[in-house]
């Protein structure tokens, strides 16, 4: 591993993604940590966040760089606005929604790496596919240790 710096305004070293338009940005891939992290940027648009699910290996701490966001953690619900930190450990049932009126902007980071190539593989699965197949989505987070079991909370109404 060599030591690296992504400036301000430079194009990030990993691919930018489009998961259920939250945009995803790799910054530190689990490439460039052999395998130990990845450290992510993601900005979710109003109502936007992922379905409900559980990472079995993987721990997660979400750093809230802007906007207003819902977590629900093994069915706590949590508000987290700008500034705020949340980890949620590797078991932890989970998922979040940006409530407010503009987009948010949100940095992960992610323990042992993988989810960043499970994002890759999301995103393209997304685009071949154009409307979401739910069994392959599924099928997805299996190969990545985690599982899927829920819809997202702006579908719950």
């Amino acid at each position: 591993m060599l030591p690296f710096v992504v400036a301000k305004g430079e194009t990030p070293k990993g691919p930018s993604l489009d998961i259920f338009g939250d945009q995803v940005t790799i910054l530190i891939s689990g490439k460039d940590t052999g395998g130990k992290y990845t450290f992510m940027h993601g900005v979710t648009p109003p109502k936007g966040g992922p379905p409900l699910h559980v990472h079995l290996t993987d721990s997660e701490v979400f750093h809230v760089l802007s906007g207003s966001f819902l977590f629900v953690l093994d069915g706590q619900r949590v508000e987290a606005g700008q500034g705020a930190t949340v980890f949620i450990p590797a078991g932890v049932s989970h998922q979040y929604q940006n409530v407010g009126d503009e987009p948010g902007e949100l940095f992960l980071f992610v323990e042992p790496a993988g989810l960043d190539d499970f994002f890759i593989e999301l995103d393209a699965l997304l685009k071949a596919g154009g409307a979401a197949d739910m069994g392959a989505i599924a099928q997805l987070h299996a190969k990545y240790r985690m599982d899927l079991q829920g819809p997202p909370l702006a579908t719950m109404g």
